[in-house]
């Protein structure tokens, strides 16, 4: 223990050290600008005492909070919910020892005061009594009020109070900090007459500090990953916005990529442009900030989980561009994208860093994967996002029509046709982006005239003379092998090497089937929606069967079975046996990684007060003792039992938030 915060380290001879700073406290008061023989903590202590006006010899701690203001702090205060029953079993301990068990909120005021009756009559004659104020500006130096002020641990001896009423008492305070905002929530404190004093009784309440902000940091980790969830549900909702989450410490959770694009998020994900003031507004607040492009909004909407704030959604609206473009806009963002699998998150960094290049973009991938989803991710983080997005279906067009749906046509080209002529794709996607699917089904002679529209960056009409220039980038997708298709001669090389400047290779949902239950469960929560049924669930034998399956169809398969399953399943959970019969295979809870280590005292006496666990019970005590064993990781302890980290967070959200096992 570091002596700065004890007073005495030999307690053999707590008299003559009660003597010496009773001296010490005498001459200070005397001579404010003397240099006592005491703590440099204490004489700081001390100087702020007097600063704040405490009378040295009158100084009394004054009432502040009433019986019902303390009721209403204990049964609505989540920190005083969390500590309780940790200061119950600790005052059955202590209770005999000579101290008083107590813990006062931030302000310094007691809401919590326990020991021995005789002890506490003793207490009352200095107003040391529940509802008092022990602030350093009320009471002067003290423990909990030097704990609250500096954040620190300390211990106070005898004639290191300010206050001489309170030279008999020795108290040992520690601070409890908010793992979020790292702000003094309260302190715990033993208190006892001087002969009691012990270097022990520091260093038990330290000890019961660190395990409240213990299960307080487990808390902001259930909070944070339910403001995941509210990403994810926003995200699906409002694909075209851009928006960050918030936790209480004002630290990102998660942001669009436009928010790391333009430098607003530090390197320690927090938000530059938020004064965080701001985000504990009790409604919606906005504030405009003018950049280089313009005057942007944000916008603060507080998020609450169980009447308590834990977090905001942050909006952030661009300024507002005039723009007479008609034609259809991207829908969907890299945040649409759904997965936390190392090979989807490794595909989505090469995705972003591809769209920031203003090349043409080649996707290859199965049927199914998403290309269009990715073309538009692409466009909405490209220079080009405020551009027209333009989709063609190469292989839906009609041959004889695809040059005109393509390039356009002057009036009096073909009979019947649009007065004044046409514009074709290319035109339309003016300034943005034009995305051709299925480019592999364009036939030889379009290939050509697409081959010299790329060269030549300008468009002409058919029928028409007057080359007209073009601003556009071009994405194609395939989902054949186009170079396989090139050695057959059914596709240009020119073309092909034209349009492969830069190559994405969409992984199938196969080789990343850890994003699978993720994935399911967000199709199923939108279909369920849309077809206005009540929400459906999953379980974890389902799920696992989910992902043993192939999926030739990809996510297009599975967004089938979504919807199969909202309309075939009249309960509200998914079982095994309503699966098609190619996915109902027989599977097992595969954990395949070193034995478990249970020693860890919560799990140890939890196992003790139940010895006979239901099967859910034993799987949620072999996830929390893998999260032990892995410093709480979730994705590794994901991989350990072969299961998704979705299933580890459902089963952590109905669990006790508050729970000193979760991690």
């Amino acid at each position: 223990m570091n002596d700065l915060y004890i007073s005495l380290d030999n307690v053999c001879s707590p008299m003559n050290e009660k003597i010496r700073v009773e001296r010490a406290w005498e001459h200070f008061i005397l001579d404010k600008n003397s240099a006592p023989k005491v703590r440099h903590l204490t004489h700081q202590s001390w100087k702020r005492s007097l600063r704040h006006g405490v009378h040295p010899l009158e100084g009394k701690a004054p009432l502040i909070l009433s019986e019902e203001k303390i009721q209403e702090y204990q049964s609505s205060n989540p920190i005083f919910s969390t500590i309780e029953p940790l200061l119950i079993n600790l005052n059955n301990t202590v209770k005999d020892s000579g101290y008083l068990l107590v813990f006062c909120n931030q302000n310094g005021e007691i809401v919590y005061l326990d020991g021995v009756s005789s002890l506490r009559q003793k207490a009352e004659n200095i107003n040391f009594i529940a509802g008092t104020s022990w602030a350093e500006h009320h009471a002067g130096t003290n423990g909990m009020g030097a704990a609250l002020a500096t954040g620190h641990p300390m211990q106070v001896f005898a004639g290191e109070h300010f206050c001489q009423p309170v030279h008999n008492w020795v108290c040992s305070a520690a601070p409890i900090k908010d793992p979020a905002t790292n702000k003094v929530l309260g302190a715990i404190n033993l208190t006892g007459i001087w002969d009691t004093v012990h270097p022990h009784s520091l260093t038990t309440v330290i000890s019961v500090a660190q395990l409240v902000e213990e299960k307080l940091l487990n808390r902001l980790k259930f909070e944070q990953f339910l403001l995941m969830e509210h990403y994810i549900e926003i995200s699906e909702k409002k694909s075209n916005k851009h928006f960050a989450i918030i936790d209480r410490g004002c630290k990102v959770i998660r942001a669009s990529p436009l928010f790391y694009e333009n430098g607003w998020i530090d390197k320690s994900n927090y938000f530059n442009e938020l004064n965080k003031e701001i985000l504990w507004k009790e409604a919606k607040y906005s504030w405009q900030i003018e950049k280089r492009d313009g005057i942007w909004t944000f916008e603060v909407i507080p998020y609450f989980y169980q009447e308590y704030q834990i977090g905001a959604i942050l909006y952030a609206i661009p300024p507002v561009i005039p723009s007479n473009n008609t034609v259809n806009s991207t829908k969907h963002s890299f945040s649409s994208m759904i997965g936390l699998s190392d090979k989807f998150l490794s595909f989505i960094t090469e995705a972003r860093s591809v769209a920031s290049i203003d090349l043409p973009v080649l996707i290859e991938g199965e049927s199914g994967t998403g290309k269009e989803l990715l073309a538009q991710s692409i466009h909405s983080s490209s220079l080009r996002s405020s551009g027209a997005f333009v989709a063609v279906n190469c292989g839906a067009i009609p041959k004889e029509l695809a040059a005109s749906e393509l390039f356009g046509y002057e009036e009096g080209t073909f009979t019947g046709g649009q007065k004044g002529g046409k514009s074709g794709k290319f035109q339309l996607a003016e300034g943005g982006t034009i995305f051709l699917d299925e480019i592999g089904e364009m036939p030889l002679d379009l290939q050509t005239m697409l081959l010299r529209v790329l060269e030549e960056g300008e468009v002409v009409r058919l029928g028409g003379k007057q080359p007209i220039k073009l601003n556009v980038r071009v994405i194609a997708a395939t989902n054949c092998d186009l170079k396989k298709a090139c050695e057959e001669g059914k596709f240009r090389k020119d073309l092909y090497y034209r349009l492969n400047i830069l190559s994405l290779k969409v992984p199938p949902l196969r080789e990343r089937s850890g994003d699978i239950p993720l994935i399911f469960e967000h199709l199923l929560k939108k279909i369920c929606i849309d077809l206005r049924r009540p929400p459906l669930l999953i379980n974890d034998q389902a799920l696992l069967a989910l992902k043993r399956y192939d999926w030739p169809g990809n996510v297009r398969e599975l967004r089938n079975l979504a919807y199969q399953m909202a309309v075939k399943v009249k309960g509200n959970v998914i079982t095994r046996v309503d699966l098609p019969k190619e996915l109902a295979e027989e599977q097992t809870f595969n954990y395949t990684g070193n034995p478990i280590n249970l020693s860890h005292s919560s799990h140890q006496s939890f196992v003790s007060k139940k010895k006979v666990q239901s099967l859910k019970e034993q799987e949620l005590d072999t996830i929390l003792a893998v999260l032990d064993e892995l410093n709480g990781n979730v994705t590794e302890t994901a991989k350990r039992l072969g299961i998704h980290r979705s299933t580890i967070y459902k089963k952590l959200k109905r669990r006790d938030p508050t729970s000193s096992s979760l991690k």
